[in-house]
């Protein structure tokens, strides 16, 4: 039996830096994000905080989340940005049912690291609003789930 389980995504798509260097969400970000929390959501998969990087994508993202999955404990955290070093949120990752949002590369080296060990393994090919669901047994973590934005119901 999987003993605990953390969430991580991608924020979702944002519009282009020549259009406002802030980068906040796109339309279709807003939509894709919300479509993906739905289905978590429905699947009733238990998010118990929401941790995001300082970045305004990130941020919008978490509080889409937030509101579909009625999670009231968000929040910013360091160590999650697009070159960070995933060493650095490793010890920050003790909270059960946390969803952590953030950017690439950082995402996928993280997940890669806590499953093989390897960071460059490139086991998963992030997208954006999706969300892998790791879970921790014996002190190994394997994929449970993963949810894209093409695989939900809008």
């Amino acid at each position: 039996m999987i003993a605990d389980r953390l969430y991580f995504a991608q924020h979702g798509i944002a519009v282009n830096k020549t259009d406002d260097p802030e980068r906040p969400l796109s339309k279709d970000g807003i939509n894709q994000t919300r479509a993906v929390a739905k289905q978590l959501h429905a699947l009733e998969m238990p998010v118990s905080n929401i941790f995001h990087s300082d970045k305004l994508r990130a941020r919008q993202t978490a509080e889409i989340f937030s509101s579909v999955l009625n999670v009231t404990k968000t929040s910013e955290i360091k160590n999650l940005s697009p070159n960070d070093d995933i060493s650095l949120i490793k010890p920050d990752l003790s909270i059960s049912n946390a969803l952590y949002i953030g950017h690439l590369p950082h995402m996928e080296k993280l997940v890669s690291s806590l499953v093989t060990s390897d960071e460059n393994a490139s086991i998963i090919k992030f997208q954006n609003s999706a969300v892998i669901c790791l879970g921790k047994n014996d002190g190994l973590y394997q994929i449970l789930s993963y949810i894209t934005p093409s695989l939900t119901h809008r």
